[in-house]
């Protein structure tokens, strides 16, 4: 049996690929994904009714954009789960590396482009490395910032703890 995902999924469609709900959900569209180039483009449309939304700055803080870019990834890796028949698991930010930005704030009203690109895998304890890029409008060229996120799959607690004694004494 074949199970097929479309390139563009809908903001209908999203929660199909993602655990996050409600106001923590942080991904409007998948514009385009790569299965085996492990990448991955989507957008969030800002709005008041984001959870990080400020009034200060009308919009969100720049440094939010690495739970976008976070949530980009787990999208990724819950369409590969649905391609081959699997459960969907939570996934969890280990690190947060090389973060710049040109910007301080995202402005609501307007749609960000994040795309993410797979650095590194790890199957056997599900690690993964991304380069992430995000674009607003005032940033059309070049991105207006850009992360290396290092994230893992879990399936409970107690698989982190175990993977985490591995590598900690």
């Amino acid at each position: 049996m074949t199970i097929e995902v479309p390139k563009f999924i809908s903001e209908n469609e999203i929660e199909e690929y993602l655990p996050h709900r409600g106001k923590m959900l942080l991904l409007s569209r998948i514009t385009d994904y790569d299965m085996e180039k492990r990448i991955i483009t989507g957008e969030y449309d800002i709005t008041k009714e984001c959870i990080f939304y400020e009034r200060e700055g009308d919009g969100i803080p720049s440094w939010v954009s690495f739970e976008l870019m976070a949530q980009t990834i787990c999208a990724l890796t819950g369409i590969a789960h649905k391609l081959f028949g699997r459960k969907i698991l939570p996934g969890m930010i280990l690190s947060v590396t090389n973060f710049k930005t040109k910007t301080d704030w995202l402005k609501c009203g307007t749609t960000v482009k994040m795309k993410m690109t797979e650095d590194y895998r790890d199957d056997e304890d599900s690690l993964y490395n991304y380069i992430g890029e995000l674009w607003t409008a005032e940033n059309c060229g070049e991105p207006a910032v850009t992360a290396k996120i290092s994230a893992i799959e879990i399936e409970s607690l107690e698989q982190l703890k175990e993977i985490r004694g591995r590598y900690v004494e």
